[in-house]
């Protein structure tokens, strides 16, 4: 970083920088809600899924035990809708996985991108208080300067009048 340098107000000149971050922080925020989201809606599939799967087991289950016994024929016709019902969870179960994995993902974007901008945010204020001290640095000179006038000017006075 440079020095910073005596003016009437602060200036940043990585606050373009520190904008772009913001802009980037914004984004990766509104990618993880997406995802959040996605992985949510992939959650109540799968748990839809299997509340109908156990719905058709219960129901194959009263029939079976009812006194009046199904045939075969539908025995068999449950037993296969079943088979592709646990297919269709486990399939749900991938897409739920790989939907976390993505919002695992995105998660570690937007803690990077907040980390980003808050070492742009931190150095922003470091070189603030740099120039807040450089101020009241130059501040204390200009009213020293001035003292030492205003005593030479008494001194003269002083000096003339005898």
């Amino acid at each position: 970083m440079s020095k910073p340098k005596k003016a009437r107000r602060f200036v940043y000149q990585l606050e373009s920088l520190l904008k772009v971050r913001g802009i980037r922080k914004k984004q990766e925020q509104d990618k993880f809600k997406k995802a959040e989201q996605k992985l949510k809606e992939e959650i109540q599939k799968e748990e839809a899924l299997i509340a109908q799967e156990q719905a058709v087991y219960a129901d194959l289950m009263a029939k079976m035990s009812s006194d009046r016994f199904p045939g075969m024929h539908f025995i068999q016709q449950r037993k296969a809708y079943l088979e592709a019902m646990k297919v269709k969870i486990s399939e749900q179960s991938e897409k739920r996985m790989a939907a976390q994995t993505a919002c695992d993902k995105q998660r570690e974007a937007l803690i990077k991108a907040v980390k980003e901008e808050k070492v742009i945010k931190k150095d922003k204020e470091k070189t603030r208080e740099a120039w807040v001290k450089l101020m009241a640095k130059e501040e204390g000179k200009f009213l020293d300067e001035i003292a030492v006038i205003g005593f030479e000017n008494q001194r003269r006075k002083a000096a003339g009048a005898h």
